[in-house]
């Protein structure tokens, strides 16, 4: 019985501790995470102001948005990965 009561003593006050990666993963894939929504949202908007035989310049610019957009979110997933030293 004592020794439950020392183990529960000893964890009371210590919080756990948190992986080094978890700080640096926020930091990258935050902005990275934004830039591709604004892209995606810019597309969209872009998309929605071409003419209906897309010949003028949102037809152009809506697909290069959209698809810079949609590739940023794996780009953003995949560089929280990589650790701080390397």
């Amino acid at each position: 019985m004592s020794r439950k009561k020392r183990n529960r003593d000893a964890y009371a006050g210590k919080a756990p501790a948190r992986a080094p990666e978890a700080e640096h993963s926020s930091g990258v894939r935050r902005p990275l995470l934004v830039c591709a929504a604004a892209l995606a949202v810019a597309g969209y908007f872009f998309l929605r102001r071409t003419g209906p035989a897309g010949g003028d310049v949102y037809a152009v610019l809506a697909p290069i948005f959209l698809l810079a957009g949609y590739l940023l979110v794996p780009a953003a997933i995949l560089s929280s990965r990589r650790l701080p030293g390397k």
